[in-house]
């Protein structure tokens, strides 16, 4: 009797036990509603663009001053004193124009001993200021330019007493005016004498001079980080003062039909320096290319080696791409 309730008390306990377990939460990789899609499933949308063939040209950008070749130092033909004199800085003067005169020392004491006289008899000083002005016709000599010239600084100031072959201005010849630019270090391969070149400055805003890179310093500057180099005009127009602060932009490479990519769709490998982008091919996925770059600028990159024009590589995702990717590739407008 005890053996056969304890009998149907273990099958009722097993009974119990079994419908527990059919009735908890199913286990792992079983099916539901909600079953997570395989990672291939999984479709990624991102922008692309075509590999295209344009034009590219590779510039340096560099910072300098102007500076006159050849300075004209105007000096006194005589002593005495300097009067008329209104020059200043960036005038321009003319060959033959009268800039200055002087007054020798003796006319103009004999001046002041009229003034006096005028004061002491004037009858007397009639006849004096007659016979002074006889004698004194050439006194007053004048300070004339030699040719077309631009005043770079005024030295003397006008009534002051100077000697003869004192300084009294510099002038500058505008046609000899060149710039000198600092080419970096790590810039100075790219550049080659004869290279086509435009200057600007901030003296006259939205102009553009023809120039061409001229001879190198055989000295670099203090340092050693940059190197002077001479950047020639070769238009009839040109910054005629001397000391102006100028950019020059070079042309080192122009290429007429490049492949190129946008500078989004290239990644870079940090231990290697190695170059790649994902193509979006015909069966929708992203395929890793190694790629080997020419010229750069700010927007686009020649592609050398790794790519052919018409190929679709994406230009959005970052480092979320992943080789075998599937992707739904929206064209940007080129």
């Amino acid at each position: 009797m005890i053996r056969t309730r304890a009998l149907k008390l273990f099958l009722m306990f097993g009974a119990l036990m079994l419908f527990v377990c059919s009735c908890g939460p199913k286990p792992s990789g079983t099916d539901s509603d909600e079953e997570t899609p395989p990672p291939s499933a999984i479709v990624m949308a991102v922008t692309g663009a075509k590999v295209a063939r344009r034009p590219m040209q590779s510039r340096v950008r560099l910072l300098g001053t102007t500076v006159a070749r050849r300075h004209l130092m105007l000096r006194a033909p005589a002593a005495g004193r300097i009067v008329g004199l209104g020059l200043q800085s960036g005038d321009k003067v003319s060959r033959g124009q009268i800039v200055a005169r002087i007054i020798n020392r003796e006319a103009e004491a004999a001046e002041n001993g009229l003034a006096i006289a005028r004061g002491l008899d004037p009858n007397e000083a009639a006849s004096l200021a007659s016979a002074l002005k006889r004698h004194s016709s050439n006194t007053a000599i004048a300070v004339t330019v030699p040719e077309d010239l631009v005043v770079a600084q005024r030295i003397v100031s006008d009534g002051q007493i100077v000697a003869e072959l004192d300084p009294i201005a510099d002038l500058t010849d505008p046609r000899s005016i060149y710039v000198e630019a600092a080419v970096p270090v790590d810039q100075l391969a790219k550049l080659h004498s004869g290279a086509n070149a435009i200057v600007t400055s901030p003296l006259n805003p939205g102009i553009q001079y023809a120039a061409r890179v001229g001879a190198e310093s055989p000295n670099f500057s203090a340092g050693g980080a940059t190197l002077p180099i001479r950047i020639e005009f070769t238009g009839i127009d040109r910054l005629t003062q001397s000391g102006a602060p100028v950019e020059v932009e070079i042309v080192t490479a122009d290429l007429p039909d490049a492949i190129v990519v946008p500078n989004a769709a290239l990644f870079e490998e940090a231990s290697t320096g190695a170059h790649h982008v994902f193509v979006a091919g015909d069966d929708g996925l992203a395929h890793r290319t190694e790629v080997k770059l020419g010229l750069r600028n700010d927007k686009q990159t020649q592609i050398t080696s790794g790519l052919q024009p018409g190929t679709i590589v994406i230009t959005s995702g970052g480092y979320a791409l992943a080789d075998g990717l599937r992707v739904k590739v929206t064209l940007a407008n080129p």
